[in-house]
């Protein structure tokens, strides 16, 4: 049963500080991988695609703590929440990230 559906579009050319909202809104093992990317538009990629994720989640299942959120991504590459029960897509075109959650 569907408990809920969330989307959220990111523009890359927003985010500032990115260190700082990394540290503020990345769950520790979404950190270390944030950390280890090479350059300054893979980081900003990564982080903003994390930041859609948190925030379309939000909208399928209610404020959390951004930093209880986990988004990995399995053998595949595939995109997956820690410990939740929903399906997840993040697409990257050029300066925009969106990402679409679908809760169970």
């Amino acid at each position: 049963m569907i408990k809920g559906i969330g989307v959220d579009i990111c523009n890359l050319n927003r985010l500032k500080n990115m260190d700082h909202l990394a540290n503020k809104i990345l769950h520790e093992k979404e950190l270390a991988l944030y950390q280890h990317k090479k350059t300054i538009q893979a980081k900003k990629e990564f982080l903003g695609g994390r930041f859609a994720v948190k925030e379309a989640f939000f909208k399928a299942c209610g404020i959390v703590p951004y930093k209880s959120i986990c988004c990995l991504n399995d053998t595949q590459g595939k995109p997956y929440i820690l410990n939740e029960t929903c399906h997840v897509s993040i697409s990257h075109e050029k300066d925009y990230v969106i990402a679409f959650i679908v809760a169970e």
